[in-house]
């Protein structure tokens, strides 16, 4: 006769009746492991679900009562404020968007057409290339040489200034040459005998079989290039070309409105009340997360194989 299960034993991993018996120690671990994951869990997501749902709570519930976890109070005026046409979050995100694609798509090749190059250890100054990538991860010119060599070319106050100086990285290279060494070299030399060129040879043979290593290190560069505040600030100037972490900062210390003051009119029109600062503010930092958070389920499959790319092998 089967009797009901305990809400231990539906939470408990089933045992093994192949396996010796566990014991009480063991199976209290287990409890232990799985209470603290969901610690863990709630702790990361608290403030993710707290910010989400005060940029949904009313204006007016917001000033008497605070964030509200009933959807009768939630509204959406803060986010009408935010992307409607006077709002400086939409050409700012208008600039992250565009450098974001643009420099994952170029940081992806020249860094994987450099570790291709890298991974040929019968190139001649193979070691002395090698020891100039690994110096640049130890050492760096300083901030006023980095700022005089894109100023010299001309990069400074324009898009490409978020761009150009980024588009490659010396952990990502070391990375991408591990793979490289590690792909059939069988392989290869019989693309080599069939007539295939070198750059035939990096184009369809070696990135095709690179997609889990070249998914995880476009993640990283997708999160580098939306996440880009710092060196923007010190290139430009102009207004209309900030990234979107430049506008969110300025918002958050307050030194910036969400929206332009000259617009402050048809804005009250347009909602029936302007929701109070920290709605906004709220509303402007799920803009910012939500869209590369978007990115991740899609290389999650890719992500765990590429990051443990030379986790095993020497």
């Amino acid at each position: 006769m089967n009797t009901p299960k305990t809400f231990l034993q539906k939470l408990l991993p089933a045992r093994n009746p192949n396996k010796v018996r566990d014991s009480f120690w063991s199976r209290a671990f287990d409890l232990f492991n799985i209470t603290l994951m969901m610690v863990v869990v709630l702790a990361t997501l608290a403030p993710f679900l707290y910010i989400l749902l005060g940029s949904l709570t009313e204006a007016d519930y917001y000033r008497l009562h605070g964030v509200s976890i009933n959807p009768a109070h939630w509204s959406l005026a803060s986010y009408e404020i935010l992307f409607s046409a006077s709002s400086r979050l939409i050409p700012a995100f208008r600039v992250t968007f565009i450098s974001t694609v643009i420099g994952t798509t170029l940081g992806l090749f020249v860094t994987s057409s450099l570790a291709f190059v890298v991974s040929r250890r019968e190139l001649p100054g193979h070691k002395a290339l090698i020891m100039m990538l690994f110096v640049t991860m130890i050492f760096n010119g300083g901030m006023v040489p980095f700022y005089l060599i894109v100023d010299g070319l001309k990069l400074t106050n324009t898009i490409w200034s978020m761009i150009i100086p980024f588009l490659s990285d010396a952990w990502f290279v070391f990375i991408l040459v591990k793979f490289f060494e590690s792909l059939p070299q069988e392989l290869l030399d019989a693309a080599r005998i069939d007539g295939c060129s070198e750059i035939d040879l990096y184009f369809r043979i070696v990135l095709p079989l690179s997609k889990p290593v070249l998914a995880t290190i476009g993640l990283f560069f997708a999160v580098y290039f939306w996440n880009q505040w710092f060196w923007p600030m010190v290139f430009i100037q102009d207004s209309e070309i900030l990234p979107l972490q430049v506008i969110l900062r300025s918002i958050l210390s307050s030194l910036l409105p969400v929206t332009n003051p000259n617009a402050a009119m048809q804005q009250a029109r347009m909602a029936s009340e302007m929701p109070p600062v920290e709605v906004m503010r709220m509303a402007a930092i799920m803009v910012t997360i939500v869209p590369i958070a978007i990115v991740y389920p899609f290389l999650q499959r890719y992500f765990v194989k590429g990051v443990m790319i030379g986790a095993v092998k020497g």
